[in-house]
């Protein structure tokens, strides 16, 4: 049995200062008055910090100099233990558009990293489904329309994909969708420019969320007189979608992530969308697929195009930036980085709180919100200094 005293709790929608944490055997046993600690209980004093639940990241493709889509476990050990380091418990695997021998190959190798690691929950492609005219940081000789026998393959997988995004005006996409949600992965709209009717389609076959709103999204044209909305004008007034941020200071302005934390509420996720370049210093390079980018002025750029090629900032980062720079209340900033996209992973019945009967998953942060500690199921797997 751990208890954890001293540290200001974000439990829910509120700071509890005077109060620990007790862990026994992986989970969260209870939260106690500061003068009922078990008598039992090693104690860590914690003083001075605060304790969140661990983050939970549903788009990342690397850290640390290594990528998820590299074929070798170990070069995904690398990128989980970067952001262990950076107070994420859960992550999902994403990967860029590949040509379909290639993705088979890195989906090989990460079904032996699932398998072999707790933390990491399972793949999102995010492509090649995707529109040529919205590639982004996307090899656009890599994308395609889907087809029936694409997913059945995905679904023969047994669950290692859990996520997919397609540009929803893709031939095919509305009977892929329904396929793989009948299967429980989530799919999502990005990439594309889709139009009201297309997204409409996907929707009714199950399409549930959003990957990095403006980024490569259709927006709102004139035909003749008339308005017509893109994606991301339907994504802000849809009243089910779940939409994604890329919040490192660098992809959305404040206004931009203004409009969505007022549009979709509780409906909204911070992502890191981070590469290999996350953590490494100006001017390395890096690649996405065959795309080839470079850490510079503080995120990714697609060398020799003026266009972003991911983040280089972890999710903590984003934390800070929603609660330090835009002034989100820190409760707020830690449900859109942590018990929301618990929700998106439907792990929210074991993870994303600090509540008995949940994963003791958790970050341990300064007052300038860096990680100190970061625990899983009840084991530090970070340790910035002794506690």
């Amino acid at each position: 049995m751990i208890a954890l005293t001293g540290a200001t709790l974000v439990v829910d929608d509120a700071l509890v200062d005077d109060h620990a944490l007790v862990i026994r055997d992986g989970r969260i046993d209870a939260i106690v008055a500061a003068n009922d600690v078990p008598v039992a209980a090693e104690v860590h004093d914690l003083t001075g910090s605060t304790i969140v639940p661990g983050l939970i990241d549903v788009h990342v493709h690397g850290g640390g100099g290594h990528s998820f889509d590299d074929p070798d476990p170990a070069a995904h050990q690398q990128v989980l233990d970067f952001h262990a380091r950076h107070g994420v418990t859960t992550l999902q695997a994403s990967l860029v558009s590949a040509h379909p021998a290639d993705l088979d190959r890195q989906l090989d190798a990460l079904a032996l990293s699932v398998s072999a690691n707790p933390g990491l929950y399972g793949v999102h492609l995010e492509g090649p489904y995707l529109a040529v005219s919205q590639c982004g940081a996307h090899d656009p000789a890599a994308l395609r329309p889907p087809t029936a026998d694409d997913a059945d393959r995905l679904v023969a997988r047994g669950g290692l994909i859990t996520m997919v995004t397609v540009a929803p005006e893709l031939p095919g996409v509305p009977a892929f969708t329904r396929r793989l949600t009948e299967a429980g992965v989530v799919v999502a709209a990005g990439h594309s420019e889709a139009r009201a009717p297309e997204l409409s389609a996907a929707v009714d076959n199950g399409l549930t969320h959003l990957t990095h709103l403006w980024s490569c999204q259709s927006s709102l044209v004139r035909e003749g007189p008339w308005r017509v909305p893109g994606l991301i004008e339907e994504s802000l007034a849809s009243t089910y979608l779940i939409g994604e941020i890329i919040a490192d200071g660098h992809h959305l302005p404040p206004t931009l992530i203004e409009i969505a934390r007022r549009c979709l509420g509780d409906r909204l996720i911070a992502v890191s969308d981070a590469t290999a370049g996350a953590g490494m210093p100006e001017g390395f390079r890096y690649r996405l697929g065959i795309i080839d980018c470079e850490v510079a002025s503080g995120v990714g750029m697609v060398v020799g195009a003026n266009a972003f090629g991911g983040s280089t900032t972890p999710l903590d980062g984003m934390l800070a930036h929603l609660h330090h720079d835009l002034g989100w209340p820190l409760p707020e900033a830690v449900a859109a980085t942590s018990t929301r996209p618990a929700r998106v992973l439907n792990l929210a019945h074991r993870k994303g709180r600090l509540t008995a009967g949940h994963d003791a998953d958790l970050a341990v942060l300064t007052s300038a919100l860096t990680v100190q500690a970061t625990m899983r199921a009840g084991h530090w797997i970070h340790r910035a200094a002794a506690h």
